[in-house]
């Protein structure tokens, strides 16, 4: 029996009581099968979200038309970053990966969850939704690739091997940070951002080539992450946003009535996605912090109380330098975009010139 797999059903019970079981059983649909290649496998993206949507919700919804084959990248040797450039090439159908492991090929990828742009989900998910038409766009022009659905993995905070008391106190610490805006972030604040794969973390802590990492709430402990660090500091950094795609002549070759299917079913299912980000990011904080466990495991971190100046601080950083420099990497017209959508809803202005 799959880990997870009670989390998973319960996931497939939220999807259905929030939109999904609303469409009629599509029984005259073609049969169609195709494969999928999600996420991480060994954490709860793909094993409460992605899996059981993609093997039981959609082909149980489709009245068995629709057969999908279900694999994380990781057990095909991938890192994530390749997934774009594979979906363009057509070696994979439809597959998903975070916004931030293709923001150095892709700037306009790095917009939605830039470090530092917003304290709480409903945020997150609000600019996600304002900014993915312009995303859209840039993903089928460049790659001829269809943007299905943007979805998170939960709150990215800081687990540390040292005490903390402030986002201060990150000046002359090495932080493993994940993307290029998280490592201007870090900077700003005076520590080292350190880049490294997801699975290199644990023995990097105990070795003390990083003092503190940034990963999920829920992520780092099922990582175990707790066992070699002490201190948990909860503010978030950002969300893991991650994308779901289809190869464009892969999907233009879908019959219509396929496409239309799947697409009121991703919708249902996005929707749902961003509430899962929200209870895991409760769920991980207190598992690590030694509270009611639902999906991780029990551990006795200190948890680091976020005070508002952190937040000022945070904001500042993010409107001094996170923005800026995104832009730069962007360019003008990129930039003027992103403070017509994304910029708007959290109230900052990226430079045009």
């Amino acid at each position: 029996m799959r880990s997870n797999q009670k989390s998973a059903s319960a996931f497939s019970a939220i999807v259905l009581a929030t939109g999904i079981a609303g469409v009629a059983l599509a029984s005259d649909l073609p049969a169609t099968e195709f494969n999928y290649v999600g996420t991480w496998g060994a954490l709860s993206l793909f094993n409460k979200v992605e899996r059981p949507f993609w093997e039981e919700a959609v082909p149980e919804r489709s009245g068995g038309a629709i057969s999908v084959k279900v694999q994380p990248f990781t057990e095909m040797g991938l890192k994530g970053g390749e997934i774009l450039r594979l979906l363009r090439n057509g070696v994979l159908d439809m597959s998903a990966t975070l916004l931030s492991y293709v923001g150095g090929e892709v700037p306009e990828a790095e917009a939605i969850d830039l470090a530092g742009i917003t304290r709480n989900i409903d945020d997150a998910h609000k600019i996600s939704d304002a900014y993915k038409p312009v995303l859209a766009e840039v993903f089928e022009e460049r790659y001829g690739v269809k943007l299905l659905a943007i979805i998170p993995y939960h709150a990215q905070i800081a687990y540390c091997r040292q005490p903390i008391a402030s986002i201060e106190d990150f000046d002359g610490l090495k932080v493993r940070a994940s993307g290029r805006s998280q490592g201007d972030m870090i900077e700003a604040l005076g520590g080292i951002p350190v880049g490294m794969a997801f699975g290199e973390v644990v023995p990097a802590l105990e070795k003390g080539v990083v003092d503190c990492a940034i990963t999920g709430a829920l992520s780092g402990n099922l990582a175990k992450w707790h066992q070699t660090t002490t201190h948990l500091y909860p503010l978030p950094i950002s969300w893991a946003i991650t994308f779901v795609a289809a190869n464009g002549d892969f999907w233009n070759g879908l019959d219509p009535a396929v496409q239309a299917f799947l697409e009121t079913e991703i919708g249902a299912w996005e929707d749902s996605a961003w509430e899962s980000g929200r209870s895991e990011t409760n769920d991980g904080i207190s598992c690590n912090t030694g509270g009611a466990c639902v999906d991780g495991n029990v551990a006795s971190m200190t948890l680091i109380p976020v005070q508002d100046s952190d937040y000022d601080r945070i904001r500042e950083i993010m409107a001094d330098v996170v923005v800026p420099r995104w832009a730069a990497r962007c360019g003008a017209d990129c930039a003027d975009r992103w403070n017509r959508t994304a910029g708007e809803v959290v109230g900052l202005s990226a430079p045009t010139n």
